[in-house]
């Protein structure tokens, strides 16, 4: 499973996932200090900042779970 998550803070959903087993596509958090924590545990997902600035259209059709923090 690929799995994208908005509104990551600290990155609960994405641990899940990452017990889980699937992949980490990339998570959007706008908070600094969650970047850094979210950039240093799962370096290899595509790390974005502002939601209301980025285009998610490159993933279309590619994430099959996207999580939400709010």
């Amino acid at each position: 499973m690929i799995h994208g998550s908005l509104f990551s803070g600290v990155g609960g959903f994405d641990l899940a996932a990452e017990w889980m087993e699937w992949t980490n596509a990339f998570h959007c958090e706008i908070d600094p200090w969650n970047q850094r924590l979210l950039h240093k545990r799962f370096p290899d997902s595509v790390q974005y900042g502002d939601i209301t600035t980025t285009d998610f259209n490159v993933w279309r059709g590619r994430i099959d779970v996207l999580t939400g923090g709010f």
